[in-house]
């Protein structure tokens, strides 16, 4: 795929007819011309944005499908989808193209898998990706558990992955309520879980932060966390007096600080990546929704940029005032 100049139909989706393709690349045309338009009024504060092109996930674009929690290792990106699919693309430059698109072994109806990020550790010296953290994230549970975190090691040729480690917060002081993300903090070994202590829609909403030490592969197949060993526990709004309430989406960190893009790319729940400095305590918001379309899912960084995944492809973002 290349920088979203033209579609690419995977092999088993190629029974579309004239009219149905006709349809698609329009969508794809005035998607783009969107961006391009828009690409000023970023330039104007200083951030810049370029609209890479559409994914190939699995059903793209079909009800149940939507993706959702995304991350880069080297030259490989794993764009993940709603229940646990996973496509591996290759990036070279500003294009990529699928290497391989599985199921994840913890595909489940419940699992939203709506953030992805991977580890320090690799579960064999051969395997080209390190371990992959995938966030559950569901308002339902799986084997009475909800919100935990699945610990993937990818097959080298990405045909396929196994499950070799459950992480779960045993909340029993009711923390998080609807709901927990996790995130890896690769620099410092680190793991993060933030969300909302209600919901989304609730004013007395509230977003809460909590750090662990990123447990080891050798801690066991199963590990569960308690807030007795957290490392830092605390509200957003309490420690800053920051206050929102947006839609939340993926979560990166990089150097400190904790990229959320947010929102679903509608006037009442806009595109704004938001950066908390996890060190200092402070928030810093970019307004995207005027640069970008659809739904963002979820960040990461690839030299020099961040590239966010959104339900109408892949994003390139430089945020002007970042570091």
């Amino acid at each position: 795929m290349s920088e979203g100049k033209t579609l690419a139909i995977p092999r088993k989706n190629r029974k579309f007819t004239r009219s149905k393709l006709r349809i698609v690349m329009t969508r794809q045309i005035f998607m783009i011309a969107a961006v391009v338009m828009a690409f000023a009024f970023c330039n104007d504060k200083k951030t810049e944005v370029a609209y890479l092109g559409p994914l190939q996930g699995e059903n793209s674009g079909q009800r149940g499908f939507a993706y959702q929690g995304m991350d880069i290792y080297g030259d490989y990106m794993v764009s993940c989808q709603n229940q646990g699919i996973a496509t591996v693309y290759r990036l070279s430059g500003d294009s990529f193209g699928p290497a391989g698109q599985f199921h994840l072994a913890s595909f489940h109806k419940n699992n939203h898998a709506n953030v992805a990020s991977f580890g320090v550790e690799k579960a064999a010296k051969e395997d080209p990706l390190p371990l992959l953290y995938v966030s559950q994230c569901h308002k339902k549970t799986v084997d009475g558990r909800k919100d935990v975190l699945y610990v993937e090691r990818i097959a080298p040729d990405f045909s396929g992955s196994s499950l070799v480690q459950t992480i779960f917060y045993d909340d029993v002081n009711k923390d998080f309520g609807y709901a927990l993300q996790w995130v890896i903090d690769r620099e410092h070994k680190m793991l993060y879980g933030y969300g909302n202590t209600v919901n989304n829609t609730d004013p007395l909403n509230r977003h809460r932060i909590i750090k662990f030490r990123l447990p080891a592969l050798s801690d066991g197949p199963f590990v569960v966390l308690r807030s007795e060993d957290a490392l830092e526990n605390y509200l957003i709004e309490d420690v800053s007096g920051f206050r929102f309430n947006p839609v939340g989406q993926g979560l990166f960190i990089r150097k400190g600080l904790l990229y959320m893009p947010t929102g679903l790319g509608k006037a009442e729940a806009p595109s704004i990546l938001y950066i908390w400095d996890l060190r200092r305590h402070s928030m810093h918001e970019v307004d995207l929704s005027r640069c970008t379309t659809g739904e963002f899912e979820d960040i990461s960084y690839y030299k020099g940029a961040f590239y966010i995944q959104g339900q109408d492809g892949i994003f390139k973002v430089r945020p002007g005032k970042c570091r």
